[in-house]
């Protein structure tokens, strides 16, 4: 008995054994990957040899759609970019998805790293960088310059970044957000009429994101006081939910211009979701007003949230799909970058339809209107 009692406990040792080395393992595994994810996240990690990898798909487009996109001399009209340490990531990715040039937009920190604390600061920074890089890369970028519609010597700031060879303006103080907690005053602000009115002297562009909802009233008499003031609402003018509304400003204000981004995955998918619901109604849309809609993507590259070359890509891919596709679906990376809440009641293997657009409305929204807003015409 005890022989056979020796044994039982041995063999349970040995077993407890087993079952520590299992559980330590791969506990240890686990901490070592999300240390690895959280630092990398952090551009923390020297991961160059993951970050300058392409996406998967890239291998993958046929030769006679790179062929047609040969023609179009894409331009991506809306980016915001954190430093000069991301710009040979992005002119790899560029190079991928075969687009010719970037706008540049100017950025402040909350923005970049999405938290209150930093307030709206940096941005005269980022307008430095941009405006460098736009001048070491004519080719390649232009420069879009934010201002702080508090700022006394906005101006003055203005006129100096022009002078500089920024393309135009950048404006924030109709977004819900930053007007909630940075900004809270009139879009009609005289010291912002002031901004307005020396654009349209000197046919600068603003892109000026609005969420219509809260500021319709401000927006319009905006519109109409400046009817030559040309004005670049990003995000479909954030109407993807309400096209009636999209059509009568593009239809009442002919200076009034649109570009098809979305910003952040979250917006993404559900525009996707929206626009391919009512994907007829949409591509008439697209046609009729193709002379005053511009691509862009607004991924907000930065070292902080690790959007490597590969995501980078695949974000560019999505957009160029949606235009050029009848049916396609979004990569897996998309979904990967979305908000827990917001992915939730996503199926990510969802079909989206898309807009099937003709070569003449692809080479407008791609290339011609952009390149006559922000390039000169070069």
């Amino acid at each position: 008995m005890a022989k056979k009692k020796n044994i039982s406990d041995r063999n349970s040792r040995n077993k407890k054994n087993w079952f520590d080395i299992v559980f330590y393992t791969v506990s240890t595994i686990v901490i070592v990957v999300l240390l690895f994810i959280g630092l990398k996240q952090r551009g923390l990690l020297p991961t160059s040899w993951i970050d300058d990898r392409p996406s998967p798909q890239i291998a993958g487009i046929p030769g006679e759609i790179k062929e047609r996109r040969i023609g179009f001399d894409i331009i991506n009209a809306h980016e915001h970019v954190q430093s000069e340490k991301n710009l040979p990531l992005i002119r790899q990715a560029m190079k991928d998805c075969q687009v010719k040039k970037m706008v540049l937009l100017g950025t402040s920190d909350f923005t970049i790293y999405l938290s209150t604390g930093y307030g709206f600061k940096g941005y005269d920074e980022n307008n430095d960088f941009i405006t460098k890089s736009s001048q070491e890369y004519p080719d390649e970028f232009a420069a879009l310059v934010t201002l702080d519609p508090r700022d006394e010597n906005k101006m003055e700031k203005l006129q100096k970044y022009i002078e500089k060879g920024a393309a135009g303006v950048k404006l924030y103080n109709g977004h819900g957000s930053f007007y909630d907690l940075f900004f809270k005053m009139p879009l009609t602000d005289p010291g912002m009429m002031e901004v307005y009115a020396y654009c349209e002297k000197e046919h600068i562009p603003i892109l000026y994101h609005i969420n219509i909802g809260r500021f319709a009233t401000e927006f319009e008499q905006i519109l109409k006081e400046f009817p030559q003031l040309t004005i670049i609402a990003p995000h479909f003018m954030l109407s993807t939910n309400n096209l009636n509304r999209l059509v009568r400003f593009m239809q009442e204000y002919p200076q009034l211009y649109l570009d098809i981004s979305f910003g952040h995955p979250d917006f993404l998918v559900s525009g996707f979701g929206r626009i391919s619901n009512n994907y007829i109604a949409f591509r008439d849309f697209m046609v009729n007003y193709r002379d005053r809609i511009t691509y862009g993507t607004d991924m907000v590259i930065t070292t902080f949230k690790a959007k490597n070359r590969a995501y980078i890509d695949d974000v560019h891919l999505a957009y160029m799909d949606f235009l050029e596709s009848d049916e396609f679906a979004l990569p897996r990376s998309i979904y990967d970058m979305m908000s827990r809440d917001a992915r939730k009641n996503i199926d990510i293997s969802r079909v989206y339809r898309g807009l099937n657009l003709d070569d003449e409305t692809l080479r407008m929204i791609y290339h011609d209107n952009a390149e006559k807003l922000f390039f000169g015409g070069r």
